[in-house]
C-alpha cells in the first residue's frame, strides 16, 4: 500500500497497525520531503502538508484553557488536531497508551492520556474491573490539575462519540456527556470541532465553533453537541464521504450490532 492509495482504505487501525503505518509509509514521505519526523516542528509541517490541513474559525488558543470536543472519524483525528497548539492533552483509548512501541514515537509530539472505555471495563474479569476504574479516576484527577493550571494555555482534546463513527448517523446514546461535566467541574469553555474525513494528498478541513461555557449541571448537552458539529460540517461544501470499517459503520445507535 503506497501513500497515494491509502485514501481508499479505512483510516482506522489496531495500535500495532498504526505503528506500521507510520514506519512503513509516512516516515518515507517525511524523508522524501526533507523533513525530520522526530522534530515536532517538522512533524507538524509534514502532517499538515500530507493531509492538506485547512483550519477554519479556530479561536485564539493562547487566551485561556479550553476543551476541544471533536467528532471522531479516523485514527488520524488526534494526530492532526493535537498539533493545533503546543499544549493539547489528548484523551485516547488505553490500548494506545499501553503500546510502548507506539508511545515511544507519539510522546515526542503529543501529550496523551489513556482511558478504559465502559465496554472495555465490562469485558474485564471481575478481579480487574476495580483496577481499571481506579486508573480512570487517577487520569481524571490529573486532567483536573492540568486544566486548573493557568500559568500557560492548556487544552484537552476529547472525542464525545467515544469511538470512530459517522456524526450524521449518531443517536444521542452514542455521545458521552463527560466532556460537558469536565468543562463545568474545571471552569473551562468548550470549543466544538468538526474534522473532515482525512485524506492524503487532498484538503482536510477542520471547522471550529465559538467557545461557550457550561453553567447547568442538570442539562444534557449531547443533542446540542451533535447539532452543533453537524452545523459546522454543513458550513463546508462537498464534505468528503468517510471510508469506515464494518464495526464503525454499525455503532451509531442502540440495537446496532457493534454499539
Amino acid at each position: 500500500m503506497d501513500l497515494e492509495n491509502i485514501g481508499s482504505f479505512p483510516l482506522s487501525y489496531g495500535e500495532q497497525d498504526v505503528m506500521s503505518m507510520l514506519k512503513d509509509h509516512m516516515f518515507i514521505f517525511f524523508g522524501q520531503a526533507g523533513l525530520n519526523p522526530l522534530s515536532t516542528k517538522d512533524w507538524k509541517k509534514g502532517i499538515f502538508q500530507l493531509f492538506g490541513v485547512e483550519v477554519i474559525g479556530l479561536p485564539d488558543l493562547n487566551k485561556e484553557n479550553y476543551i476541544l470536543a471533536s467528532n471522531h472519524i479516523s485514527d488520524f483525528d488526534a494526530i492532526i488536531i493535537g498539533l493545533l497548539h503546543p499544549k493539547i492533552r489528548i484523551t485516547a483509548k488505553v490500548g494506545w497508551t499501553k503500546n510502548e512501541e507506539l508511545m515511544q514515537f507519539l510522546r515526542l509530539h503529543y501529550d496523551i492520556t489513556g482511558f478504559f472505555r465502559t465496554h472495555e471495563i465490562a469485558a474485564l474479569p471481575d478481579s480487574k474491573k476495580g483496577e481499571a476504574k481506579e486508573h480512570n479516576f487517577k487520569q481524571l484527577r490529573k486532567i483536573r490539575a492540568y486544566l486548573k493550571e493557568k500559568s500557560e494555555p492548556r487544552h484537552l482534546l476529547i472525542f464525545p462519540q467515544g469511538t470512530i463513527s459517522d456524526i450524521n448517523k449518531n443517536s444521542i446514546e452514542r455521545i458521552n456527556p463527560g466532556y460537558a461535566k469536565m468543562a463545568l467541574a474545571n471552569d473551562v469553555k468548550i470549543i466544538d470541532v468538526f474534522i473532515e474525513y482525512p485524506k492524503i494528498g487532498a484538503k482536510t478541513r477542520i471547522v471550529c465553533g465559538l467557545p461557550y461555557s457550561v453553567s447547568n449541571s442538570s442539562c444534557d448537552f449531547r443533542q446540542d453537541w451533535l447539532n452543533q458539529v453537524v452545523f459546522l460540517q454543513n458550513m463546508l461544501c462537498s464534505v468528503r464521504e468517510p471510508v469506515l470499517r464494518e464495526k464503525h459503520l454499525y455503532n451509531n445507535k442502540p440495537g446496532d450490532i457493534y454499539f
